[in-house]
């Protein structure tokens, strides 16, 4: 999912492109050794796992056409599919009718038809070493979102916009356009060009957002709001609507309630840094 969020920040002597990545660096989504070991904090899928060792699956090798598979559709990440056709093979099966936890247990489940969650070295839960303040896959400055953050979105091309500035190379970016090519060609449809956005649409100073949400502009409230690094604790920085509106924490910070709408948070946040600039980023989550 795509979505745009605005990074607040100061007027320094740091190049604002460097500044732009610094900012969003402590957001960025990734696995123990994707970023530094003190980001990292274990995610206990224990439960997850058990839903799926407790499940009734029916498993169908269609050949060519992979893997069907009925069942509870979230325990299905934590089935490896490529070993439960191979257990079909052995088995001379092309469908398997199984509730795993008829016949093994849940470490024996997970070592033969899991998808290799770490375990914790002190509790033993299953689970992954991820950055709880993870927020993004990839960025570009401006990006499909080119020119919104002036109230001007740039409609004139269908073409697969990409920034000057962004968080660079990234395998699901490319995945996704590789699978959105594929569909063009299955529909008879032609490629799209790569647009390289310009910086100069994707940049406003916080005084006229300010301005702009003061007289009920939409463009001026993004579905997200980086605040400047140092401003506040890490985990304060990244204020969302999404999943739901937060942190909470934040807010009295910025003087607010609790139950603050999302246009008074931003707009508190505009007023707050008034003599900074902002940067619009579409952002993958």
């Amino acid at each position: 999912m795509f979505s745009i969020a605005y990074v607040i920040l100061p007027f320094t002597d740091t190049p604002p492109a460097d500044a732009i990545t610094a900012s969003l660096g402590r957001f960025q989504r990734g696995r123990r050794g994707d970023l530094p070991d003190d980001w990292m904090a274990f995610h206990d899928e224990t439960e997850d796992l058990r839903s799926a060792h407790e499940t009734q699956f029916t498993f169908t090798d269609h050949g060519k056409n992979g893997l069907g598979i009925k069942g509870g559709p979230e325990a299905l990440w934590y089935i490896n599919g490529e070993s439960v056709r191979s257990e079909m093979r052995r088995r001379d099966m092309q469908s398997w009718y199984v509730r795993f936890a008829d016949t093994m247990d849940l470490d024996t489940f997970h070592n033969l038809f899991g998808r290799r969650l770490e375990r914790h070295p002190l509790t033993g839960d299953y689970g992954r070493w991820l950055n709880p303040l993870g927020r993004w896959d990839w960025w570009d400055l401006g990006g499909r979102f080119d020119g919104y953050i002036m109230g001007e979105p740039d409609r004139r091309s269908m073409g697969r916009k990409f920034g000057q500035v962004s968080s660079g190379q990234n395998s699901g970016r490319a995945i996704l356009s590789n699978i959105e090519d594929q569909l063009r060609t299955a529909l008879g449809q032609e490629p799209v060009d790569s647009i390289e956005v310009g910086s100069d649409r994707n940049i406003e100073l916080a005084a006229t957002l300010l301005a702009d949400i003061e007289a009920d502009r939409e463009h001026a409230c993004p579905g997200a709001l980086v605040l400047p690094p140092g401003s506040v604790k890490e985990l304060l920085r990244w204020l969302d609507t999404w999943p739901e509106l937060g942190p909470v924490e934040a807010f009295a910070w910025l003087s607010l309630a609790p139950d603050a709408s999302w246009q008074e948070v931003v707009k508190a946040c505009y007023s707050r840094f008034q003599d900074h600039w902002v940067a619009g980023i579409a952002y993958h989550h």
